[in-house]
């Protein structure tokens, strides 16, 4: 989580839209920071800023062209290898995007890095790291392996930034929010997490509802 301090002119809006890419998820920063009146701040306020993952709005067709400009917009190249990072994040490498639709663009550069254990897999990786094994594919891409390659003991991975995600099954926002978390400042976690969903009722999950966790 980074800290920021406030500069003339911002407001939580503005603030969200330069980190996330969407300004409606304010909110997050609000419960994060116990602001009781989001749209009052002060300049010089320190604000914690919980990592989101950006979003992108797509406002056009989908084509080839399009793609590529995201790719060059948030990677700053067009390689098509870098292109299918996102896409797979975002289940669309192989079907239609349609307008309006929001993207999720996994972060490739200042990330972290892991050193490779005996018997981990990618796909075990993928599934500790962000609840899907299926990922996997995207950090075999981000880290120029081989396709169907396993890193060996020892290999440092880049480590994409991208928010953890869990389907509903069953559980409440508080009891998925407990087992990511723990137990602690549980009732801002949870706001946080309710807020970077655009979640209005947390009491009312539905089944099959991914949720992204911040962090």
């Amino acid at each position: 989580m980074k800290k920021y301090e406030v500069q003339p002119g911002d407001t939580l809006s503005a603030i969200a839209h330069r980190e996330y890419g969407d300004g409606s998820l304010f909110p997050a920063i609000a419960r994060q920071n116990h602001l009781a009146d989001p749209n009052s701040i002060d300049v010089g306020q320190q604000l914690l800023i919980p990592y989101i993952t950006r979003r992108h709005l797509l406002t056009t067709p989908d084509s080839t062209a399009v793609r590529k400009q995201i790719t060059q917009r948030y990677y700053g190249t067009e390689d098509t290898g870098v292109q299918l990072i996102w896409e797979v994040v975002n289940g669309v490498a192989q079907r239609a995007i349609q307008p309006g639709a929001w993207l999720h663009i996994p972060e490739l550069a200042d990330v972290g890095h892991h050193t490779v254990t005996e018997s981990e897999t990618l796909s075990i990786l993928a599934e500790r790291w962000y609840g899907d094994a299926n990922l996997g594919v995207m950090i075999e891409l981000a880290n120029h392996l081989p396709s169907g390659s396993q890193p060996a003991p020892g290999h440092v991975l880049v480590v994409p930034g991208l928010n953890r995600r869990r389907g509903v099954a069953g559980d409440t926002l508080r009891s998925m929010c407990e087992d990511h978390y723990g137990p602690a400042d549980l009732d801002t976690r949870v706001g946080v997490v309710a807020a970077a969903n655009h979640i209005a009722e947390p009491e009312a999950l539905f089944s099959r509802q991914v949720i992204h966790f911040p962090s």
